[in-house]
């Protein structure tokens, strides 16, 4: 049954492999099968006695309708529609083949009416347009029979086939009571099986539509339905707040929600689809931020609320005007900046003039960095600016290009070092600036057109080259090639250093302090490089080429560890060892548990260390570091106090044990009477404090006997002693100063 079931396509899952309806290609195989069958019984009745009588046309007829059904029934997997008109011809040729063959005008009849189930076949299996042509066309055996017109060629006296009756009766039977009611059956089974189909997706979809209505009102978007007049036919509660109509009845003409101009809305045009949809409702900006089409006449908007975003755009672009204004203009000095130096520098270049481009770089930038807030900064450029708008040769204005460094256009008249002279002194004056006295000064590095480059961005470059390339103490450097060599040096060098921190060639050298007696009180750690390819380099050349490429932490890391093999190698030194620290170091937030992890390596007690810090790394943001220092026991000292941009409230706010004066305290104030008033101060606010007070730099006796008279206690200099390598220091001196002490 189950074969049976699949030939007949009885079940919709069956699909067949020409492209038309399940249910149609199997009403028409059951035509054909039902029909071939018929046909088959009928050429087998027949043959024997069409033999014996000689009735040749009956078997001819027989045979023929019989392969030809059989021939449809295979075609009909291939082709539906030939197949389909096909039958309905031999249906039309088996009506014409009765009235030609059959005498008995009587019986003849029954042929035309045979041909009247064409209609109900055609409409079955091709559609109501062939079945019309069927219905008009059976006008032709209506009159036949109406009119009883003969048209047999079987001559009214030969005799007639025996079974000649009872065959046409079973064709007709057979069509009619089974072939035709076979196909209407399979017909309406499909139909029921269509009307089953429709009830359950129409139940689906009622249940769909009744969870899309509850996602529709649930959304988290405010959602509307809009039809082509824009008037909202539906809305969803979050909607309904944000254009404030929950007491309106839908629908609702959107222009009675808002007053602006939705027209456009309606345009179907890629330059309004580009446009932002927006309208206004109450004090709110809504935007339509998508759409959809459900169907021709309804779209669904959905709507945000974008009046901070709006009110934003109009903040931005009142920012961008001022950001326009403010293109050629730095904010933080009151000063053009880089952008305008250099399209002034081209204007310069393309009227083909020779001038000169001054970079005055301050060397006292990290005091701003540190102890100087903003609006300071814009004082002391203010003052600047004063200065150079003075000068006849100026080209023009000033600008800040960034990292406390101005450039200045000039005319190049005359030597170009004198020109520079003449600026490092204009740029060299105190400033009080806050609590602060500050010293500006400046190093020059000049480049000229076109000598040192023919582009504003080459001529800039070999500016700043010749600044940053000078030598520490060279305050004017003028570009040329040597400079160009001199930069691949200092990155050489830099490359050096930092092997040669990996390779441990970085030695420990120690200078002792001393007190009034002359004993020893503790040692200071210093660095000294010796490099196989360069030999012994001094400090102040690797020192700052270390703090410009990022290496100092590095030494101060190497100089660390050094300094606890020592103590440890040394048990018998139990005075304090200090060591530099710089303002990298306390900006580094591992930088308490890598001290803390070296000093439980060697076993070293956090008393045996003296940390030496500058007063720059005093910063506010950096007393907690000083703090936790001090917790852990290590001895905290201000190095080189004194340099003229100190505050002592706020240094001495920190927990400090040692306060180190640096030589330009006392040679640099020539006033004897305010020098002395200076130091009495400072050592009767070290005294209150319990901090102690070293004078460092005291080169001859001359210094120490001074110093000793104004109350100062301890001594660090060349007059005591000399830096020497560690393994060099006579530890006999420190014992019998033990001794001493004991």
């Amino acid at each position: 049954m189950s074969t049976l079931s699949r030939f007949f396509l009885l079940e919709e899952e069956h699909k067949p492999r020409v492209n038309v309806p399940t249910w149609r290609l199997s009403a028409l195989r059951i035509i054909l099968a039902t029909g071939l069958v018929l046909c088959f019984g009928i050429f087998l009745n027949s043959l024997p006695t069409a033999i014996d009588y000689n009735l040749d046309y009956v078997i001819a007829l027989t045979t023929g309708f019989t392969l030809t059904l059989g021939a449809l029934l295979f075609l009909s997997s291939h082709t539906f529609f030939i197949t389909a008109h096909l039958l309905l011809i031999c249906i039309v040729v088996a009506g014409v083949m009765i009235k030609l063959f059959i005498p008995s005008l009587e019986l003849a009849h029954l042929g035309s009416i045979f041909v009247y189930i064409t209609p109900i076949i055609a409409l079955i299996l091709v559609g109501k347009r062939t079945a019309i042509f069927y219905a008009v066309l059976n006008i032709i055996p209506f009159i036949l029979i109406l009119k009883n017109i003969d048209i047999s060629i079987v001559p009214t006296g030969q005799r007639m086939y025996v079974d000649a009756i009872l065959h046409i009766q079973l064709l007709l039977f057979f069509f009619l009571n089974c072939c035709i009611p076979l196909a209407v059956w399979r017909t309406s089974l499909a139909a029921n099986r269509l009307n089953k189909h429709m009830h359950e997706n129409n139940t689906l979809l009622k249940s769909q539509k009744q969870i899309y209505q509850r996602f529709f009102q649930k959304s988290f978007n405010a959602i509307i339905l809009v039809d082509n007049q824009l008037n909202v036919v539906e809305a969803n509660d979050k909607a309904k707040r944000l254009l404030s109509i929950q007491t309106q009845p839908l629908p609702l003409p959107l222009n009675r929600i808002t007053p602006d101009n939705v027209e456009y809305l309606t345009y179907d045009n890629d330059l309004i689809e580009a446009l932002p949809k927006t309208f206004e409702v109450d004090d709110k900006c809504i935007e339509i931020a998508a759409q959809e089409q459900h169907s021709n006449d309804i779209k669904a908007w959905y709507l945000q609320d974008v009046s901070d975003q709006q009110q934003l755009q109009q903040d931005l672009l009142t920012l961008d005007v001022a950001h326009q204004q403010a293109k050629y203009f730095d904010k933080a000095t009151n000063l053009p900046n880089k952008t305008w130096l250099l399209e002034q520098l081209q204007a310069h270049i393309d009227r083909g003039k020779p001038f000169a481009l001054l970079i005055a770089d301050n060397l006292n930038k990290h005091v701003l960095d540190y102890m100087i807030d903003g609006e300071q900064h814009r004082t002391l450029y203010a003052r600047i600016n004063q200065l150079v708008e003075q000068d006849a040769e100026l080209l023009d204005q000033i600008a800040y290009i960034g990292a406390g460094r101005i450039a200045i256009l000039v005319e190049a008249k005359g030597p170009l070092k004198d020109i520079a002279n003449r600026w490092h002194k204009q740029l060299d004056f105190w400033i009080k600036l806050g609590q602060h006295q500050f010293h500006s000064k400046y190093a020059i590095g000049i480049a000229t057109y076109p000598e040192h480059g023919y582009i504003a961005e080459r001529l800039l470059k070999s500016a700043l080259q010749a600044c940053e390339l000078r030598a520490p103490n060279q305050m004017i450097t003028v570009f040329d090639q040597l400079t160009r060599r001199q930069t691949l040096a200092r990155h050489e060098m830099a490359l050096l250093l930092e092997k040669s921190i990996e390779l441990g060639e970085l030695q420990l050298h120690l200078q002792s302090k001393h007190d009034i007696q002359k004993n020893i009180t503790g040692y200071e750690a210093l660095a000294r490089w010796h490099n196989s390819l360069l030999g012994w380099v001094p400090p102040s050349q690797f020192i700052p080429i270390a703090e410009e490429f990022g290496l100092v932490s590095h030494v101060t890391r190497t100089m660390l560890d050094k300094v606890c093999q020592f103590i440890t190698a040394n048990p018998e030194i139990n005075v304090p060892v200090a060591i530099n620290i710089s303002s990298r170091d306390i900006e580094d937030p591992h930088f308490i548990t890598q001290i803390q992890n070296i000093t439980s390596k060697y076993g070293v007690a956090p008393q045996s260390i003296e940390l030496e810090l500058t007063e720059y790394s005093f910063a506010d943001d950096h007393n907690h570091v000083m703090d936790k220092l001090n917790e852990l026991g290590f001895m905290l000292s201000i190095d080189d106090f004194g340099t003229g941009y100190s505050n002592i409230a706020r240094v001495l706010e920190c927990p400090i044990q040692r306060l180190k004066l640096d030589r330009s305290l006392l040679t640099d104030i020539t006033d004897l009477k305010k020098q002395r008033s200076l130091l009495l101060g400072l050592k009767t606010i070290c005294e209150n404090m319990q901090i102690a007070l070293l004078a460092e730099g005291v080169e001859t006796l001359e210094d120490f006997e001074r110093l000793s008279k104004l109350g100062i206690t301890e001594f660090q200099g060349y007059w005591f002693s000399k830096p020497c390598s560690a393994n060099m220091i006579d530890l006999s001196l420190l014992k019998s100063n033990n001794k001493a002490l004991s």
